[in-house]
């Protein structure tokens, strides 16, 4: 049964013995009542009636004894006999009514029997009333004696009824008490246990018996104490099972961390040793066993560091101090040495050999100071030894920086690779090495910059020879130093059986050189190192820009060039990327046959300048790089411009030598596909000077682009090596007599017999000639004669925009003699 039932129960059973109790009380209290009014409606009232009938008969016989009949009629304060007597009578009716036993009831009837028998004769009877006051006295006697006995019966009563009450008293408090008792028996063990049971699994006891039984509230408290220990003991073995395992992980981690830890101090580069409080050594790795021998486990720090002959750092170790320093061996090692203090006393102490470290460092050192691939040093090396060689100048001395730039490097680079190109940098490197003094200093700045730093130290000299050194001999020693240079640099190289001719152009600045000044700093001023170095790079741009394989001393108007010059580059960027180009067209004519075609002559068209000459911009283009892109445009610009002409007519583009990569085949080949111009309509012209450098690569890339169908023209043959090898390794198309020659032929022999010999050279060849700078009618005739084939020049006509190709189609294919409608022109650069 659920505890509410039990507990519900209960208290209906409480509830039923309070109600039984109260009804017996209320019942006990109705039956004392009953007799209380009993007695006084019986006992009392009856007494009372009896004693006032009998007063009222006594006046009344005392009345008759002493007034006669008459008195007796008023007797009683005024009532009459008869109104007496009938009270007599009607309190003897009331105390028959009320007799408490049939005697007294029944002598209460016979006494009033006998008194209205006597009252009509009660005059003449007074021994009748005699009888009849002590029939009174026995009646009260009766009375009083029923009265006694019914007292006595309701005391009799009222002790039995406390002894019921009591009794029942008794009963309900022991019946509260059975059931207090039972309820109790019924929930509070199953409770109490429960607890016991909670208590002993809070204790960690889980092995606890629980029987469940019921379906109660107290069997599901059990039965959810059993499921929660059986859950804890669960728990409790995974937990336990799981510490377990964690114990042995934790044990194999420790085992394999301290086999780490010794791994690791048997791996360690630096030798180790750990020191106790008391300064005896505890542990040492292996490392250190190599480096210094096997160490004494035990001894003092003073043994251990003695016996491997670190006695040097003996008192440093003594102390266990914080500190990190270096010392060379007596056997020439370097150590790092450090040593930490350890929390609980001694310390431990690592010995690494940084012997190679050292050396590495240094060698780091050197690299940062010198050029990985020559070996010189390189420009922070530079500016430190010319701050220093400046710093340290006296009075008499002087310090020159030369530049040094490796004409036609970029061409050697871009046609022969960059591998054939750092091994000419080698040669180059060593052959400047051989041309200074042990006290000059060669430095490589980049690319194919060089540098030397030259000191000159004067001799002690007084009066108007003070500043002679200075402004002296200087000059003549840095002059023969570039002299030399150039010279040693022009010889061909030879570089993996590759010949290779180069040269350089060198510029020169002078530390006494007062012009590098702004002015006003007096003659003892000294230029800085990076003003020495501008002003010598602006020397070698004037050195570049003569015809270069030459030298120049700086000069003030060279600043003014660069700066213009670096105007016009900043231009020609600009005038690349927004298309300020044009292609001019000459004609060129086939002797006996007219017009064949025309070669396109870039023009740029500056903005503000106009027409800048060719000479002056391409290159500048060359040298920054632009080149390549000016000369892609260029040749699509004329391949499309050719494509609208007639199909007789062919048109010749310029090639620079920096165009020669693998890829110009595919270049042109595409600007040919992409206007649908025939390959036999395109000559393209190349200076020996391409060939100059890798001929083997050169020549690869023209035997593919001849393979196109695309002529091959030697242009400006006769002002370079002319190396007739160059004829027999590939069938060129045409050869370009230079107009320099062409020029003279009338007036010097000298070139008429170089324009007749080249003539001569190609027809045996079966190559085409050409003699470009026409001028005039009577150069004209005479190459006629000498049999050229073909002919260009001024006296046909000036380079045209191609706005006017159909006039010069028109004029010059009816025949119209050359020079005609336009006389010869003066010589300008084309």
């Amino acid at each position: 049964m659920p505890i509410r039932a039990k507990i519900l129960s209960g208290c209906l059973a409480l509830t039923l013995l309070t109600a039984l109790l109260g009804i017996f009380a209320e019942r006990a209290e109705r039956r004392l009542g009953t007799v209380a009014f009993d007695i006084y409606d019986n006992a009392f009232m009856s007494v009372s009636y009896l004693r006032e009938a009998q007063l009222d008969f006594a006046a009344l016989t005392a009345g008759h004894a002493a007034a006669g009949t008459s008195a007796a009629a008023t007797a009683a304060g005024g009532r009459g006999v008869t109104e007496i007597a009938q009270e007599v009578l009607d309190d003897l009716d009331v105390v028959q009514a009320r007799a408490m036993s049939p005697a007294g009831r029944q002598e209460a009837g016979a006494l009033r029997l006998r008194i209205d028998r006597l009252l009509p004769r009660l005059a003449q009877d007074p021994a009748g009333a005699v009888q009849v006051g002590k029939a009174f006295d026995h009646l009260v006697e009766t009375f009083a004696g029923d009265g006694f006995s019914y007292r006595r019966n309701a005391g009799r009563m009222v002790a039995s009824q406390r002894r019921q009450t009591w009794t029942a008293l008794a009963l309900s408090l022991a019946a509260a008490l059975a059931i207090t008792v039972l309820i109790t028996r019924l929930i509070v063990p199953p409770l109490w246990r429960a607890v016991r049971i909670a208590e002993a699994i809070a204790g960690g006891r889980l092995d606890n018996p629980i029987e469940a039984t019921g379906r109660d509230e107290t069997a599901s408290l059990l039965r959810a104490l059993s499921a929660m220990q059986a859950s804890i003991a669960s728990g409790m073995r995974r937990i336990q099972a799981l510490m377990d395992q964690q114990r042995a992980s934790h044990a194999g981690e420790i085992a394999a961390q301290h086999a780490q830890m010794q791994a690791a101090l048997a791996n360690m580069n630096q030798g180790l040793c750990l020191f106790a409080a008391d300064g005896t050594l505890s542990v040492a790795n292996a490392r250190f066993a190599e480096m210094f021998g096997e160490p004494v486990l035990g001894g003092t720090c003073d043994q251990v560091l003695r016996a491997a002959g670190l006695d040097a750092l003996i008192d440093n170790a003594r102390e266990g101090k914080l500190e990190v320093f270096s010392c060379e061996l007596a056997d020439g090692r370097h150590l790092a040495v450090s040593q930490h203090p350890i929390a609980g006393g001694g310390w431990v102490a690592t010995y690494e050999d940084v012997s190679e470290r050292r050396a590495t460092e240094l060698r780091l050192a050197h690299m940062a100071r010198h050029d990985l691939l020559t070996g010189l040093p390189n420009r922070l090396m530079f500016e430190e030894h010319l701050r220093e060689a400046l710093a340290g100048l006296g009075p008499m001395d002087g310090v020159a920086v030369l530049c040094l730039d490796l004409d036609r490097f970029k061409l050697v680079n871009d046609t022969l690779g960059h591998g054939i190109g750092d091994g000419l940098l080698k040669l180059v490197a060593a052959r400047l090495r051989g041309c200074v003094r042990e006290e000059d200093l060669v430095v490589r700045l980049g690319g194919d910059e060089f540098a030397i730093i030259q000191v000159s130290r004067g001799q002690e000299l007084k009066g108007p020879a003070l500043l002679a050194p200075r402004i002296m001999e200087q000059p003549q020693e840095v002059t023969m130093l570039a002299q030399r240079a150039i010279e040693t640099l022009s010889q061909p190289f030879e570089v993996e059986q590759h010949q290779i001719a180069i040269g350089c152009s060198v510029g020169i600045a002078l530390s006494s050189d007062s012009s590098l000044s702004d002015g006003g700093q007096g003659m003892n001023w000294l230029p800085d190192p990076q003003t020495l170095l501008k002003g010598a790079d602006l020397a070698l741009y004037r050195a570049k820009a003569d015809g270069r394989g030459n030298f120049q001393f700086f000069a003030r108007e060279m600043d003014t060039r660069m700066q213009a010059r670096r105007r016009l580059e900043q231009d020609l960027r600009l005038a690349v990327r927004t298309g300020q180009f044009e292609l001019y067209y000459q004609p060129l004519m086939e002797s006996g046959a007219g017009l064949s075609g025309f070669e396109a002559l870039l023009r740029w068209n500056h903005p503000e300048r106009g027409l800048i000459s060719p000479t002056e911009f391409i290159p500048l283009a060359e040298e920054v790089g632009l080149i390549s892109a000016i000369g892609r445009w260029a040749m699509q610009r004329a391949c499309a411009d050719a494509a609208s002409w007639p199909s007789n007519l062919k048109v010749a583009v310029n090639l620079s030598p920096l165009q020669f990569r693998p890829g110009l085949a595919a270049e042109v080949a595409e600007a040919l596909q992409a206007c649908g111009l025939p390959a036999s309509r395109l000559e393209l012209e190349i200076t020996e000077s391409v060939l100059l450098q890798d001929d083997d690569a050169v020549l690869a890339i023209l035997h593919r682009i001849r393979a196109l169908g695309v002529r091959i023209a030697m242009d400006d043959f006769g002002t370079g090596y002319s190396s007739l090898g160059y004829l027999r390794r590939f069938p060129f198309d045409k050869i370009k007599i230079d107009q320099s020659f062409v020029r003279g032929m009338t007036e010097q022999a000298d070139c008429l017999a170089i324009v007749r010999a080249v003539i001569g050279l190609g027809r045996s060849l079966g190559i085409a000639i050409h003699a470009e700078g026409v001028e005039t009618a009577a150069q004209h005739q005479a190459l006629l004669r000498e049999g050229c084939d073909e002919l260009q020049g001024y006296l046909f006509s000036r380079p045209r925009p191609a706005s006017e190709i159909a006039g010069m189609v028109q004029r010059l294919g009816i025949g119209i003699l050359p020079g005609q409608h336009e006389e010869p022109a003066s010589r300008l650069a084309v």
